[in-house]
Protein backbone atom coordinates (compact mmCIF):
# COMPACT_ATOMS: atom_id res chain seq x y z
CA UNK A 1 0.00 0.00 0.00
CA UNK A 2 1.39 3.36 -0.93
CA UNK A 3 0.60 6.58 0.85
CA UNK A 4 0.14 9.89 -0.81
CA UNK A 5 3.31 11.97 -0.53
CA UNK A 6 1.66 14.45 1.90
CA UNK A 7 0.86 11.66 4.47
CA UNK A 8 3.81 9.97 6.06
CA UNK A 9 4.02 7.01 8.44
CA UNK A 10 5.20 9.40 11.09
CA UNK A 11 2.07 11.56 10.54
CA UNK A 12 -0.21 8.51 10.92
CA UNK A 13 1.49 7.60 14.20
CA UNK A 14 0.98 11.17 15.44
CA UNK A 15 -2.70 11.00 14.42
CA UNK A 16 -3.18 7.66 16.22
CA UNK A 17 -1.38 9.03 19.29
CA UNK A 18 -3.57 12.14 19.33
CA UNK A 19 -6.72 10.01 18.99
CA UNK A 20 -5.64 7.80 21.91
CA UNK A 21 -4.75 10.85 23.96
CA UNK A 22 -8.16 12.42 23.22
CA UNK A 23 -9.94 9.18 24.21
CA UNK A 24 -7.97 8.86 27.44
CA UNK A 25 -8.61 12.53 28.26
CA UNK A 26 -12.34 12.06 27.71
CA UNK A 27 -12.39 8.93 29.95
CA UNK A 28 -10.41 10.73 32.66
CA UNK A 29 -12.77 13.71 32.48
CA UNK A 30 -15.86 11.45 32.87
CA UNK A 31 -14.23 9.68 35.83
CA UNK A 32 -13.41 12.99 37.55
CA UNK A 33 -16.91 14.36 36.87
CA UNK A 34 -18.54 11.28 38.36
CA UNK A 35 -16.52 11.77 41.55
CA UNK A 36 -17.61 15.44 41.73
CA UNK A 37 -21.33 14.72 41.40
CA UNK A 38 -23.29 15.19 44.56
CA UNK A 39 -24.26 11.80 45.96
CA UNK A 40 -27.93 10.93 46.07
CA UNK A 41 -29.32 11.84 49.46
CA UNK A 42 -29.93 8.88 51.74
CA UNK A 43 -33.59 8.04 52.18
CA UNK A 44 -34.89 9.30 55.47
CA UNK A 45 -35.74 6.78 58.14
CA UNK A 46 -37.65 9.44 60.04
CA UNK A 47 -41.45 9.24 60.30
CA UNK A 48 -43.43 11.20 57.74
CA UNK A 49 -46.45 11.42 60.03
CA UNK A 50 -47.00 11.16 63.79
CA UNK A 51 -50.47 10.89 65.29
CA UNK A 52 -51.08 11.25 69.02
CA UNK A 53 -54.00 9.45 70.71
CA UNK A 54 -55.29 7.60 67.70
CA UNK A 55 -58.06 5.05 67.18
CA UNK A 56 -58.50 3.03 63.99
CA UNK A 57 -61.55 0.85 63.32
CA UNK A 58 -61.52 -1.94 60.73
CA UNK A 59 -64.98 -2.75 59.38
CA UNK A 60 -66.14 -5.90 57.64
CA UNK A 61 -67.61 -5.87 54.14
CA UNK A 62 -71.06 -5.38 55.67
CA UNK A 63 -69.97 -2.50 57.92
CA UNK A 64 -69.53 -4.30 61.25
CA UNK A 65 -66.48 -3.85 63.49
CA UNK A 66 -63.80 -6.50 63.02
CA UNK A 67 -61.14 -4.92 65.19
CA UNK A 68 -60.12 -1.62 66.75
CA UNK A 69 -56.55 -0.44 67.40
CA UNK A 70 -55.91 2.34 69.89
CA UNK A 71 -52.64 3.81 71.12
CA UNK A 72 -51.12 6.98 72.54
CA UNK A 73 -48.89 7.43 69.48
CA UNK A 74 -48.54 6.19 65.91
CA UNK A 75 -45.52 6.96 63.69
CA UNK A 76 -45.85 6.27 59.96
CA UNK A 77 -42.58 5.78 58.04
CA UNK A 78 -41.83 6.45 54.34
CA UNK A 79 -41.76 3.90 51.52
CA UNK A 80 -42.59 0.39 52.73
CA UNK A 81 -41.19 0.77 56.25
CA UNK A 82 -44.62 0.43 57.87
CA UNK A 83 -46.07 2.04 60.96
CA UNK A 84 -44.75 1.98 64.54
CA UNK A 85 -47.28 2.07 67.39
CA UNK A 86 -46.51 2.83 71.04
CA UNK A 87 -48.47 0.83 73.68
CA UNK A 88 -51.08 -0.54 71.25
CA UNK A 89 -54.38 -2.05 72.37
CA UNK A 90 -56.09 -4.27 69.78
CA UNK A 91 -59.72 -5.28 70.36
CA UNK A 92 -61.10 -8.11 68.19
CA UNK A 93 -64.86 -8.36 67.87
CA UNK A 94 -67.16 -11.29 67.23
CA UNK A 95 -69.03 -11.50 63.94
CA UNK A 96 -71.88 -9.35 65.36
CA UNK A 97 -69.45 -6.40 65.49
CA UNK A 98 -70.64 -5.53 69.02
CA UNK A 99 -69.16 -8.13 71.37
CA UNK A 100 -65.46 -7.79 72.10
CA UNK A 101 -63.91 -11.23 72.15
CA UNK A 102 -60.18 -10.56 72.61
CA UNK A 103 -58.07 -7.66 73.82
CA UNK A 104 -54.36 -7.70 72.99
CA UNK A 105 -52.00 -5.23 74.66
CA UNK A 106 -48.27 -4.72 74.07
CA UNK A 107 -45.39 -2.37 74.70
CA UNK A 108 -44.90 -1.64 70.99
CA UNK A 109 -46.49 -2.59 67.72
CA UNK A 110 -45.57 -2.48 64.05
CA UNK A 111 -47.96 -2.66 61.10
CA UNK A 112 -46.66 -3.64 57.66
CA UNK A 113 -47.23 -1.16 54.84
CA UNK A 114 -49.75 -3.55 53.22
CA UNK A 115 -51.45 -4.05 56.64
CA UNK A 116 -51.35 -7.85 56.25
CA UNK A 117 -49.04 -8.34 59.24
CA UNK A 118 -48.97 -6.76 62.68
CA UNK A 119 -46.15 -7.41 65.15
CA UNK A 120 -46.58 -6.80 68.84
CA UNK A 121 -43.20 -6.33 70.51
CA UNK A 122 -42.15 -6.70 74.11
CA UNK A 123 -44.55 -8.02 76.75
CA UNK A 124 -47.90 -9.02 75.22
CA UNK A 125 -51.14 -9.82 77.08
CA UNK A 126 -54.17 -11.38 75.38
CA UNK A 127 -57.41 -11.32 77.38
CA UNK A 128 -60.79 -12.89 76.65
CA UNK A 129 -63.42 -11.99 79.24
CA UNK A 130 -66.49 -14.07 80.14
CA UNK A 131 -68.67 -11.28 78.70
CA UNK A 132 -67.67 -12.60 75.27
CA UNK A 133 -69.89 -15.62 75.94
CA UNK A 134 -66.85 -17.90 75.96
CA UNK A 135 -64.67 -19.10 78.85
CA UNK A 136 -62.33 -16.37 80.06
CA UNK A 137 -58.66 -16.78 79.21
CA UNK A 138 -55.49 -14.75 79.69
CA UNK A 139 -52.37 -15.42 77.63
CA UNK A 140 -49.08 -13.68 78.44
CA UNK A 141 -46.03 -13.85 76.19
CA UNK A 142 -43.58 -11.72 74.17
CA UNK A 143 -43.13 -10.69 70.53
CA UNK A 144 -46.27 -11.79 68.71
CA UNK A 145 -46.96 -11.94 64.97
CA UNK A 146 -50.57 -11.33 63.93
CA UNK A 147 -52.36 -11.82 60.61
CA UNK A 148 -55.51 -9.79 61.33
CA UNK A 149 -57.65 -10.99 58.43
CA UNK A 150 -57.13 -14.61 59.45
CA UNK A 151 -57.39 -13.84 63.18
CA UNK A 152 -54.15 -15.75 63.51
CA UNK A 153 -51.56 -15.11 66.26
CA UNK A 154 -48.18 -16.76 66.82
CA UNK A 155 -45.06 -16.43 68.94
CA UNK A 156 -41.87 -18.41 69.42
CA UNK A 157 -41.44 -17.02 72.95
CA UNK A 158 -42.44 -18.66 76.23
CA UNK A 159 -46.18 -18.27 76.87
CA UNK A 160 -48.62 -18.85 79.69
CA UNK A 161 -52.36 -19.44 79.16
CA UNK A 162 -54.67 -19.28 82.16
CA UNK A 163 -58.34 -20.15 82.42
CA UNK A 164 -60.43 -20.72 85.56
CA UNK A 165 -59.05 -23.95 86.98
CA UNK A 166 -56.21 -24.46 84.51
CA UNK A 167 -52.82 -23.14 83.56
CA UNK A 168 -50.69 -24.03 80.53
CA UNK A 169 -47.10 -23.07 79.83
CA UNK A 170 -45.23 -23.63 76.57
CA UNK A 171 -42.45 -22.36 74.36
CA UNK A 172 -44.12 -21.13 71.19
CA UNK A 173 -47.84 -20.77 70.52
CA UNK A 174 -50.04 -20.62 67.45
CA UNK A 175 -53.63 -19.47 67.89
CA UNK A 176 -56.57 -19.22 65.51
CA UNK A 177 -58.77 -16.92 67.57
CA UNK A 178 -61.97 -17.33 65.54
CA UNK A 179 -61.72 -21.15 65.81
CA UNK A 180 -60.82 -21.24 69.54
CA UNK A 181 -57.81 -23.33 68.54
CA UNK A 182 -54.55 -23.05 70.46
CA UNK A 183 -51.43 -24.99 69.45
CA UNK A 184 -48.63 -25.19 72.01
CA UNK A 185 -45.35 -25.90 70.22
CA UNK A 186 -42.84 -27.26 72.77
CA UNK A 187 -42.01 -27.82 76.45
CA UNK A 188 -45.71 -27.90 77.33
CA UNK A 189 -46.61 -28.03 81.02
CA UNK A 190 -50.04 -27.64 82.55
CA UNK A 191 -52.33 -28.07 85.49
CA UNK A 192 -56.05 -28.64 85.53
CA UNK A 193 -58.36 -28.41 88.48
CA UNK A 194 -61.82 -29.83 87.76
CA UNK A 195 -64.74 -27.70 88.93
CA UNK A 196 -66.07 -28.60 92.35
CA UNK A 197 -69.56 -30.13 92.41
Amino acid sequence: MTLPPSITARGILYLIGLTLLAGLSYGLLRWVESGLREPEPAKSQEPVMIIDRFRAVRLSAIGLREYVIEAPQLSHFPDNLGTQIEWPVLDWYQLDGLTREWRLQAEQGWVAADQQIVRLKGAVTMIRRATSGKPPMTVTTHDVLIRPRERYVETAAPAQAMTPGSELRAIGVRAWLDQERLELLSEVRGTYEPPKP
